[in-house]
């Protein structure tokens, strides 16, 4: 038998494909066995760091630093394979684990700044992903980062918050207890590092909660577990906000693609129409706005949708529960209808609300349709669930719902064949020669004709474009529609939601929840619906793949929301 090859005499670009199976940890343990393994896997190990404490982005930059201007050797290496190699930096920043050596405060920010700006001078192809973990408002003031800059940075994360993804709470110390009223109030400098262009001038995704301590668990819920926020009452959280009037410069709104908000105090209204609606630095690179339980009322939201960033593809509004679940029309403006509109052309959308209806699906000309077809709908209570023996006739639901989008097809394509032939006729009549049997114009029949199989092909290559974009997209065309409390309208039935959302496109993925009855189904692409668990129904990440419940299994409760406005 042959003797076993030693891994340190393997070619090296057999060796480096097999350590590309490893994972970055794994990579790094096999570097410390020897010092040729080392030279081996240096190229690798260098390619996409992880670092996660401040000692070690000082023991990182050191080594960059020396590898550069050492011995002709090690320069070679590392112009060749850090400099062209090092592609991405994963940085965390925890200040409960780099003040232990440092009288419990965090590493200065211009310590941070300096040490990111003497690694991206050496690594020229490097994207930096930022995380500050286990922030609180009055231990780490996010506004000392408006005094630096951090370049490369294109991912900022921030944590400032006290839970842990366990679902523990980590302690604050007692001299920096504070209340909502004087911590996590609204204010221009809380924000101007993350929106001014200077302090992160490539950054492109923002990322900021204020809930998760660190990096949230893969089964994350959208409803929190917590029935207050970290520094106070969700419910009454608005009545102590207070609102600057300036947020000064937001240019670098202009590069950001990505911006998720969670249940942060620090946002309002009047602040997100001031971050989002300055005409001198709209979000139109922006692909992706999360907003999940911020302080922001019907209005506001209603105004986000019509002026939004104009290359949006993900959406997601998830707000919080209202002590009252009744939806009033003198009181807020309606989302549901707008936010059917607005989500034609969105590839993720998700949707949140202390009530949610039918016109999340149904517009004004087909409800029209059912009620002129006599169809009872309203036999439903406050919760959604049907009251007394009649039953919701589903089938006729159905074939009107059908009918009605047929004939608005028609009418839509009648419309453009006759505007078509009009503009294809006003042109060619006066030069119109009367060269038929019976003298007619022959020029601008052969025009309109044309125009009309023309625009008929139009159509139709319209409509399959419209389902190869659906069903030949890459990322799933996904909708998620949560209430916490019920219907908008009291008389409205679950039921017809779960129906409304089987009717949906073809290729189209549907989750409807309703927190209020703990029911929660999966509706895909045209097939049967599928009941789930609501703690699946909830998660942040759904999983799109059909997966057995055990049996016995509960969902996550929350009694005192669900008892909240009685």
């Amino acid at each position: 038998m042959d003797k076993a090859t030693a891994f340190d005499v393997l070619p090296v670009e057999i060796a480096i494909h097999v350590c590309s199976f490893l994972r970055q940890s794994e990579v790094s343990r096999l570097s410390l066995a020897r010092k040729s393994f080392y030279e081996l896997v240096r190229p690798i190990l260098y390619r996409h760091p992880n670092i996660t404490s401040f000692t070690s982005l000082t023991l990182f930059q050191r080594t960059i630093t020396q590898a550069t201007y050492m011995g002709k050797a090690d320069y070679q290496w590392s112009t060749r394979d850090c400099l062209d190699q090092t592609r991405t930096l994963d940085l965390t920043i925890d200040p409960t684990m780099d003040g232990v050596s440092n009288n419990g405060a965090p590493p200065p920010a211009i310590l941070l700044s300096r040490m990111i700006q003497a690694i991206v001078r050496r690594c020229p192809n490097l994207e930096i992903t930022l995380r500050f973990a286990h922030c609180h408002c009055g231990l780490t003031p996010i506004s000392v980062l408006a005094k630096e800059t951090f370049p490369r940075v294109t991912k900022l994360i921030v944590h400032v918050g006290n839970t842990e993804p366990d679902g523990t709470h980590v302690a604050v110390p007692v001299g920096h207890r504070r209340t909502v009223r004087n911590c996590c109030l609204p204010n221009a400098e809380f924000w101007q590092p993350f929106v001014n262009g200077d302090c992160f001038p490539d950054c492109k995704n923002l990322e900021i909660r204020h809930h998760w301590a660190t990096t949230p668990p893969t089964n994350a819920s959208l409803k929190l577990r917590a029935g207050v926020n970290d520094f106070g009452d969700p419910y009454s959280r608005g009545r102590h906000l207070v609102t600057t009037t300036s947020i000064g410069v937001t240019s670098g709104l202009r590069k950001l693609e990505s911006i998720l908000l969670e249940a942060t105090p620090e946002l309002n209204s009047p602040l997100l129409m001031l971050l989002l609606g300055n005409p001198n630095s709209v979000a139109a690179k922006l692909t992706t706005l999360d907003l999940r339980h911020c302080d922001l009322d019907e209005e506001t939201m209603s105004k986000l949708l019509y002026h939004a960033p104009p290359n949006l593809k993900h959406l997601a509004l998830i707000c919080q529960p209202r002590r009252t679940y009744s939806y009033d029309a003198h009181d807020s403006p309606h989302l549901c209808p707008l936010i059917r509109e607005f989500a034609k052309n969105l590839v993720h959308l998700e949707f949140a609300s202390s009530s949610i209806c039918r016109e999340l699906f149904f517009d004004d000309l087909e409800r029209e349709s059912l009620r002129k077809s006599g169809i009872t709908t309203g036999i439903g209570d406050r919760d959604g669930q049907v009251e007394g023996s009649e039953k919701l006739d589903t089938v006729l639901i159905r074939e009107t719902i059908e009918a009605c989008r047929r004939q608005k097809r028609t009418k839509y394509r009648n419309e453009r064949v006759k505007q078509a032939i009009t503009t294809a006729k006003a042109p060619s009549s006066s030069t119109a020669t009367s060269t038929s049997l019976f003298g007619g114009a022959t020029t601008a029949n052969n025009a309109a004709v044309k125009a009309q199989r023309e625009t008929e092909f139009t159509l139709d290559d319209e409509e399959e474009s419209r389902r190869r974009l659906i069903e030949g997209s890459k990322t799933r065309w996904f909708r998620r529609f949560i209430t916490w409390g019920g219907l908008c309208c009291a008389c409205d039935t679950w039921a017809e939601i779960q129906l409304a959302a089987d009717m949906e496109e073809k290729g189209i993925e549907l989750v409807v929840a309703n927190n209020r009855i703990r029911l929660a189904s999966q509706h895909s692409n045209g097939k049967p619906a599928r009941d789930i668990g609501l703690d699946q129904a909830l998660e942040e990440k759904f999983d799109f793949e059909p997966r057995a419940f055990c049996a016995g299994h509960e969902d996550f409760s929350d009694e005192e929301e669900d008892d909240v406005d009685n």
